[in-house]
C-alpha cells in the first residue's frame, strides 16, 4: 500500500517512513507542508496526517482523501478534540504513538473500505488516473499538470464539431502518450 505521510517533525517523519518500509508498504513523503503534500495526493492509498503542520492544518488534505475514500489517520500533539467533528470517523492518534498501531489502522481500514469506483468513462476519475501517470511520468508537478492539460486540449480540439462518445479513457490516454512522445521535453518548462 502506498502511504502518504505528511509529518514536520523531522525525527517522527523518519521513525514513521522506516515502519511503514520494514511493514512492507511504499512512503510518499515525508512532506511537511501541505501544498507539497496536495501535488501527491492522488498517488496515495492511505495516509497519516499530522493535524497542525507550520500552522496550518492538514484538514484540507483529509477532506480530499475522505471524498475519494482513501483511508487516514490524523496524528497530533494536541487534544484531540482539535479535530473537527467532521472527521468523527477518522482515527486521531496522540503523538507520540506506535508506528504499527496507526499502520494496522490503516491496513484494516483500506480492507474495508467500498469498492473504488472503475475509471472507466467517468470524467473525474479518468483525469485523476491521468494525473497519477503523468506524476510518474514527468519530474515534477508542474510539467505533470502541463501534460495533462495538453492531453485534454488535444482532445478539445479533436471533438471541437462532435460530441465525446465512446472510450473517452482510451481517446484521452492516447492524447496524453502522443503528447508526451511529441512535446514531453517543452513541457518541461
Amino acid at each position: 500500500m502506498r502511504i502518504l505521510v505528511v509529518e514536520d517533525d523531522y525525527l517522527l517523519a523518519q521513525s514513521l517512513c522506516l515502519e511503514i518500509d520494514a511493514h512492507g508498504d511504499e512512503v510518499i513523503g515525508p512532506f511537511s507542508a501541505v501544498p507539497d503534500a496536495l501535488d501527491h495526493l492522488e498517488q496515495a492509498q492511505a495516509a497519516i496526517l499530522d493535524v497542525e503542520l507550520r500552522g496550518r492544518t492538514s484538514f484540507t488534505l483529509a477532506d480530499r482523501l475522505e471524498r475519494w475514500q482513501v483511508p487516514f489517520v490524523f496524528l497530533t500533539g494536541h487534544d484531540k478534540e482539535v479535530v473537527p467533528p467532521r472527521f468523527a470517523r477518522s482515527c486521531v492518534f496522540t503523538k507520540p504513538s506506535l508506528g504499527s498501531l496507526l499502520l494496522g489502522d490503516l491496513h484494516q481500514r483500506h480492507r474495508l473500505r467500498p469498492p473504488a469506483r472503475q475509471a472507466g468513462n467517468d470524467p473525474e476519475m479518468v483525469v485523476r488516473e491521468m494525473m497519477v501517470l503523468a506524476r510518474r511520468q514527468m519530474p515534477d508537478a508542474g510539467s505533470a499538470d502541463r501534460l495533462v492539460e495538453a492531453a485534454l486540449l488535444r482532445t478539445i480540439a479533436e471533438t471541437a464539431n462532435q460530441r465525446l462518445e465512446g472510450d473517452i479513457r482510451g481517446r484521452l490516454f492516447a492524447a496524453m502518450e502522443e503528447e508526451f512522445r511529441q512535446r514531453g521535453r517543452s513541457l518541461l518548462q
